[in-house]
């Protein structure tokens, strides 16, 4: 019987600990941590959408690792000083779920050796290596080596010719409701109810305006499927909304962030919701 491939999840967060759970019928899972996080033979659980138990290798960012692929799943911010080793750790595809666009400036060469990958469903920690999972899907490039990571799966799998719109979609979707749940303390499903359509549809214009006008058009649209789905139907709470809770560093300047601080437009939304979070994040 020939041994599984093993793969490598760069962050033992709420979205790693649920890959981990995910991928390991179909992987041997190296879970990664920051220093100081523990080494191991450990037990993850996932509740939720995904449910299971998953019994993985935990090891910390400074050992030395090695697997067939990898997957980085830290925040935006972390990304400059894991991407490298996360690179070199992979013999085969080394794969990015973090939110934001602007990433590639973090990325090690040579051009294309990191795949992005957009990631729907939705992860909130709870408790050390738990987590409670929420319905979604991996949007990934037909050409790349991310579709036969995550193929079999219980997270749907879609491929794309061209994933930029969809990363661009999933941006807006993320500038829009991540700042506002961070903002006013409130789930997903709960923002419309919560009489902030006009702010958001205010924000989502601006956030549309940003987008490079060759992904524009489709990445609109598919952010409003997005939306829909996440309005109607995800009690989860936005990761940004996590951190704020946490006492954490937000992601703000990778998503609604880019968009106001663009000096050739003024987005003042943007900028309104930008400053706001910005403000949270300095209460600390």
């Amino acid at each position: 019987m020939q041994n599984r491939r093993s793969l490598a999840i760069w962050g033992d967060g709420a979205v790693g600990c649920g890959l981990a759970v995910t991928l390991s019928p179909l992987r041997e899972i190296i879970l990664v941590g920051p220093p100081g996080s523990g080494r191991g033979i450990v037990d993850v659980v996932s509740r939720g959408a995904y449910p299971g138990t998953a019994t993985v290798s935990k090891v910390e960012s400074t050992d030395r690792i090695s697997a067939d692929d990898s997957i980085i799943a830290v925040k935006a911010y972390h990304l400059e000083s894991v991407s490298g080793p996360a690179s070199e750790s992979s013999h085969g595809a080394c794969i990015c779920v973090c939110n934001g666009m602007g990433l590639e400036r973090h990325w090690p060469g040579p051009p294309g050796r990191i795949e992005p990958v957009v990631l729907t469903a939705g992860f909130r920690t709870a408790g050390r290596l738990s987590v409670e999972t929420f319905p979604g899907s991996v949007v990934a490039g037909a050409e790349g080596g991310a579709p036969s990571v995550f193929h079999g799966s219980p997270i749907p799998l879609r491929t794309v010719e061209d994933l930029e719109p969809v990363r661009w979609a999933k941006w807006i979707v993320n500038s829009t409701i991540n700042p506002l749940g961070a903002i006013t303390g409130l789930a997903n499903d709960m923002l419309l109810e919560s009489g902030l359509e006009e702010c958001m549809e205010l924000l989502y214009s601006e956030l549309v305006s940003a987008v490079p006008v060759e992904s524009r058009e489709e990445a609109g649209g598919e952010s409003l499927s997005m939306l829909r789905e996440l309005m109607l139907s995800s009690s989860n709470m936005c990761s940004m909304l996590q951190d704020v809770q946490a006492g954490r560093m937000t992601e703000i300047d990778y998503l609604t962030g880019l968009a106001a601080d663009d000096p050739t437009t003024e987005r003042p939304a943007c900028k309104c919701v930008t400053g706001l979070v910005r403000a949270l994040g300095r209460r600390g």
